[in-house]
């Protein structure tokens, strides 16, 4: 998820002691990832493995030219344009941030693929098009933000055709195994503290009524994005650049708990995976 207002009612909600609302994370990563300093210090990359993951995701999930595919917390629009791009396929993206939409809509237009990519505005949990509309539907780690997970595997399986596919990749958690500055709401927004095991990842999917028919891990890419953000982060701190308007932490703060994920990356209990399932 990107876009939305800096220092919005969604950061403040988060501050210690704060009782955020479902809304109030989905406004939290709305704006963070929208601010310029934090993709900056993402490196424009806004999940693991970055395109490599995504081609992975897709190829996995068979996505073919011609057919249409739904990208889910679409962001920045880099992933729909790809597989525009580079795979032929009619893409819509879904985006909740309104400043989102509008920077991948002016992308599009930029790439010249304007005719085959579009993005709306809206939410996962309820997504704006159409029942068995669309033969893949991809989400990139954003599934661990959602605060209603079962109703976004729903909305998921209510999109896709009879035979379709979702190409899910997301953070994934060893359950009861990770510190506490890696839960709450801050870490949600983090993409941690809401993220669920492989086997919880599944379980999701299959009482949604889809049936996983691949999996692949994808640790070293998740080492590799913590790696990069610490080093980053520690640049940040170094120039005196300051956390985005309203953020609860502080930037060493933050640096304290992206070293605290990657121990948890290196002790397993902390991953990424990609899951393919069927609808």
């Amino acid at each position: 998820m990107s876009a939305g207002a800096a220092g919005s009612p969604g950061l403040s909600a988060l501050a210690p002691g704060a009782q955020p609302t479902g809304e109030d994370l989905k406004a939290c990563c709305a704006t963070v990832y929208a601010d310029p300093a934090v993709r900056w210090m993402l490196g424009e990359v806004l999940h693991p493995g970055g395109e490599r993951t995504t081609r992975r995701a897709l190829e996995l999930a068979g996505l073919r030219p011609g057919q249409r595919l739904l990208d889910v917390a679409s962001g920045s629009g880099a992933s729909a344009i790809l597989a525009a791009r580079d795979l032929g396929a009619e893409v819509v993206g879904v985006e909740y941030g309104v400043e989102a939409v509008r920077a991948a809509r002016d992308l599009a237009a930029d790439s010249g693929l304007g005719k085959r990519v579009r993005f709306l505005r809206g939410d996962a949990e309820a997504l704006p098009v159409e029942d068995d509309s669309f033969d893949a539907v991809l989400c990139e780690c954003s599934l661990c933000t959602f605060p209603d997970k079962q109703r976004a595997a729903a909305e998921f399986r209510r999109v896709l055709r009879p035979g379709g596919k979702l190409a899910l990749s997301d953070v994934v958690v060893e359950e009861g195994a990770l510190p506490a500055p890696l839960s709450g709401a801050l870490a949600t927004v983090a993409c941690v503290g809401g993220a669920l095991s492989q086997a919880g990842c599944e379980r999701l999917l299959e009482g949604a009524g889809l049936s996983l028919t691949a999996s692949e891990l994808r640790d070293e890419d998740a080492d590799l994005f913590t790696r990069g953000l610490e080093e980053r982060l520690r640049g940040a701190r170094l120039l005196g650049i300051p956390p985005p308007p309203g953020t609860p932490l502080s930037i060493t703060e933050a640096i304290e708990v992206v070293r605290l994920a990657r121990r948890a990356i290196a002790d397993g209990a902390l991953g990424y995976a990609i899951l393919i399932a069927e609808g």
